[in-house]
């Protein structure tokens, strides 16, 4: 017990020193040079000049010393993008310190119960994925839930075209008719637009936020009208009938393949289930193979096995529309 304690003890130390250091110092200093921003802000604004790049430059985190050591860390960018995909409203090294703090908490929970070092190691970077996982599924539900609300953006669009209205006015009536996240999304790029960003370059991004085959096809079309030309009603109707039927022939998909969903579901989750059983009932039944070191290696293949399966499946029932 006594590593378990000595890493428990600087933990908790390192724990209380960071964050005596992050209200005491680096907040007091994070506010003051805000305040320094804000404050050359309003003198460029009064001179009428435009805004230096470092100005521009988004914080990644409110500690100076997280932010800059971000900025030069690879894969941020699409970090980045992962959570405005997810509409998760945090910053990014704030996700970065929960992921470290998961890892540290699976850590030592793992060496508390006497693990290998190598399976306390899988804990660890178990609790370090947690909040990628969350972050993913989210973004998948919100796909969903756009790829749900688009036909009736586009009939929107298409009505506000036929009406006489400006192509970028539709893009402002979905912003305010219509809810997140469609409504966010097409909001998003009319502000972009009004802001002075090419209209092709706006799409582009909306193509970016939201990579799936519907937006592509639309903003392809859009594009392609803008060039040759054409009737731009009629051409968002046809799109919106189109996405309507493929996502009911997608519905008919998810019917079809539920009993395999299902399958899945229970090959994955009887292990589990037998191993929590056992080790509540009879726990001298599984004591040789959490203490013997090829115990562990059985272990640690039965869940390689159980991964690939539940991937093998997944794929299976996966169709593409």
């Amino acid at each position: 017990m006594l590593p378990v304690i000595v890493i428990l003890a600087f933990v908790i130390t390192f724990a209380l020193a960071t964050s005596f250091f992050f209200f005491f110092v680096e907040t007091p200093l994070a506010r003051k040079k805000m305040m320094t921003r804000l404050s050359a802000l309003q003198e460029v604004h009064a001179r009428g000049e435009d805004l230096p790049d470092v100005l521009r430059r988004e914080m990644l985190s409110d500690m100076p010393f997280l932010n800059n050591l971000l900025a030069t860390a690879p894969g941020i960018r699409d970090l980045k993008l992962l959570l405005e995909q997810a509409a998760i409203n945090m910053q990014i090294g704030t996700f970065v310190l929960i992921c470290i703090g998961l890892m540290l908490l699976g850590l030592v929970f793992a060496l508390f119960l006497g693990l290998p070092i190598y399976l306390a190691v899988a804990v660890a970077a178990i609790g370090a994925a947690i909040p990628f996982i969350v972050a993913t599924v989210m973004r998948q539900r919100r796909f969903d839930k756009f790829e749900e609300q688009f036909p009736e953006a586009m009939d929107l669009l298409g009505r506000a075209v036929r009406a006489g209205h400006a192509f970028t006015t539709g893009f402002e009536l979905i912003g305010k008719e219509l809810p997140d996240p469609v409504g966010q999304e097409f909001r998003t790029a009319f502000q972009q637009q009004s802001l002075g960003l090419p209209l092709k370059d706006a799409l582009g991004n909306l193509a970016v936020r939201m990579p799936l085959p519907d937006i592509r096809i639309f903003v392809s079309s859009l594009q392609i009208q803008r060039e040759s030309g054409g009737n731009l009603g009629e051409i968002l109707d046809t799109m919106s009938e189109i996405v309507r039927e493929r996502f009911k022939l997608r519905r008919q998909i998810r019917i079809y393949t539920a009993e395999g969903r299902l399958s899945m579901y229970f090959l994955t989750a009887i292990p589990i289930v037998a191993f929590l059983g056992l080790s509540i009932f009879q726990p001298g039944y599984l004591a040789p193979m959490l203490t013997d070191h090829r115990g562990h290696i059985g272990l640690a293949v039965a869940v390689i096995l159980q991964v690939i399966g539940y991937i093998v499946i997944s794929r299976i029932i996966k169709i593409k529309v």
